[in-house]
């Protein structure tokens, strides 16, 4: 792994811990994204229950939401 991977992949896991340090208990979502910036799937976490899941389009996960936590 070169050096500017690895500085990626520290900034990304830099940015899920200061999420989760902010959030607290509320639904998590976050996009992953490949090398060139596009959005590859979408993760969510629900740190009251401990689910979390994977989407591969934002309209999944928002139709996962929805069905779980507004119906």
């Amino acid at each position: 792994m070169n050096k500017f991977n690895f500085l990626l992949n520290l900034r990304k896991y830099w940015q899920y811990f200061v999420t989760w340090m902010i959030s607290g208990s509320d639904l998590q979502v976050w996009p992953e994204s490949d090398r060139r910036g596009n959005i590859s799937c979408w993760y969510t976490y629900d740190p009251i229950t401990g689910r979390s899941a994977c989407f591969g389009s934002e309209e999944e996960m928002r139709i996962w939401i929805d069905k779980c936590y507004y119906r």
